[in-house]
């Protein structure tokens, strides 16, 4: 590699214990965020471990995106009243209240970036487009905002549009989805294989991801390889 490149690597979760993770690496998407409220015990307790630098990256609450019966909600603690009201950005009371606690874990984080994952039933209609405005209008300046649209249905012309006129930065899978539309710096998120998480990637699928990132942004791993194909990453970056 020729290019000077400042990306940072990281796991979507913690796949080791937190001292080893904050030694080895600059950045982590947290992942129960999106199942759970995180305490602010918690969170406190994880910005005081971590070096100065390390970054925290926040999965946005499931009840902002999923449906409510996704099956991702049996980890909620929401009532059966208040899921009824979740999903598709709606700028419920319920929402709203989640919204607000989130956002406050993300600044005991100092957490700038914020992940919202949509899935494949999430279709650009035009009700869920409306919804989308409305919810990334109210939240305006709370954070950058990323969105990883999911389902073969958004087209590239739709996500370029919809991250344009939102200021969204668009989050994917180069190796299973595309090439990132929109964004100031890279979100690259590595699923796996087609079928399933468990993938460990080679040398040569490493190789093009690197030649697909920009010079600066992020590579976050979301396989069951995460940690090994993570350091690997950062490796090859260094070279």
């Amino acid at each position: 590699m020729l290019r000077t490149m400042r990306l940072k690597v990281g796991c979507c979760g913690f796949p080791v214990s937190l001292d080893q993770y904050f030694k080895e690496l600059e950045v982590v998407e947290v992942q129960v965020s999106f199942y759970r409220r995180i305490g602010e015990k918690q969170a406190q307790n994880w910005r005081s471990r971590a070096p100065e630098g390390f970054e925290f990256v926040l999965k946005a609450p499931q009840c902002v995106t999923h449906p409510p019966k996704s099956p991702t909600y049996r980890r909620s603690h929401l009532t059966p009243r208040e899921r009824k009201e979740c999903g598709y950005f709606r700028l419920s009371d319920a929402v709203k209240r989640e919204m607000e606690i989130f956002l406050a874990r993300a600044r005991s984080l100092e957490a700038e970036k914020l992940l919202f994952q949509t899935p494949p039933s999430f279709k650009p209609t035009p009700e869920n487009l409306e919804a989308m405005e409305a919810f990334f209008r109210h939240y305006q300046g709370a954070g950058t905002f990323l969105w990883e649209p999911r389902g073969g249905e958004w087209t590239p012309e739709v996500i370029e549009e919809v991250c344009q006129k939102l200021s969204l930065v668009h989050a994917t899978d180069p190796l299973l989805e595309g090439p990132q539309l929109w964004g100031d710096f890279t979100y690259f998120r590595l699923h796996g294989s087609l079928r399933t998480y468990r993938h460990d990637y080679t040398p040569e699928e490493l190789e093009i991801v690197l030649e697909l990132a920009e010079e600066e942004g992020y590579i976050m791993f979301n396989n069951d390889r995460m940690w090994k194909n993570a350091l690997e990453m950062k490796g090859l970056i260094s070279q």
